[in-house]
């Protein structure tokens, strides 16, 4: 699997702008954040002075610390689907647009949990994984975990298709203060959602469409459905390997 300094010319050289600094010690590697907030955006400053301040110089597996609160983390999303709404004509390309950015999220998303896989496991190359079934109980697990802070309630196959499965969440935390108006009532913005399990599924080779429906019950009725319809050739090398 594959894994996804010009200089101004209205100033001169010879006469650099004036720059104040904002305070001493670790921050004179990025005068332009005060210490206090640098380090609660990058972290404690690593040893040395020119060491460089870059996330990818961060242990791969250390989380702790590093969480996002779920307050936050649906605010953002709240923004993300004003912005979009008000570059779209309808529902319909609304959901596409929120389902895109949620495929692009997904296709980071999986890489980076297999690296810390590979990493908590100490094996170098481990075993891929081809059946459909510990794939589709790693999203419902892992990568819900790690975006939402919890697994999903429920992984279901569908009775009437076989290449059906449901990823159920009774309690949606992205859309949790999203007031939908009356007039889109049709609209599930958990369409972002569907996008990340489908860019996670196309990224381990198991192309699928995945679409996001509300199915409310009195105990939850922002209950929501993530509805994965598999290729058929998943379905064929599923048989296959089932032999």
């Amino acid at each position: 699997m594959a894994y996804p300094a010009a200089q101004s010319s209205r100033f001169s050289a010879s006469a650099p702008l004036p720059t104040t600094p904002l305070a001493r010690g670790d921050s004179a590697r990025n005068p332009t954040l005060p210490a206090s907030l640098q380090q609660q955006l990058f972290g404690p400053s690593p040893a040395g002075a020119n060491a460089p301040l870059n996330i990818i110089d961060r242990p791969l597996a250390k989380t702790k610390g590093a969480e996002v609160a779920m307050g936050a983390w649906a605010f953002l999303f709240a923004e993300i689907v004003a912005y979009s709404q008000s570059r779209v004509d309808s529902v319909s390309d609304l959901e596409a647009r929120l389902s895109s950015l949620g495929y692009d999220a997904g296709q980071r998303i999986l890489p980076l949990l297999l690296l810390r896989n590979i990493q908590a496991s100490g094996i170098k190359e481990p075993k891929r994984e081809h059946r459909l079934i510990p794939i589709l109980q790693f999203i419902h697990t892992q990568v819900y975990r790690y975006c939402f802070g919890k697994a999903a309630d429920g992984l279901e196959r569908s009775v009437e298709e076989e290449n059906e499965y449901m990823i159920t969440l009774n309690q949606p935390p992205l859309t949790q203060f999203i007031s939908v108006p009356k007039d889109m009532a049709q609209l599930s913005c958990e369409a972002f959602t569907a996008g990340i399990v489908e860019g996670v599924l196309d990224g381990l080779q198991v192309p699928a469409r995945v679409t996001a429906h509300t199915v409310p019950t009195d105990a939850f009725p922002q209950r929501t459905v993530i509805l994965i319809k598999l290729d058929q050739k998943v379905m064929d090398r599923e048989a296959a390997l089932g032999k």
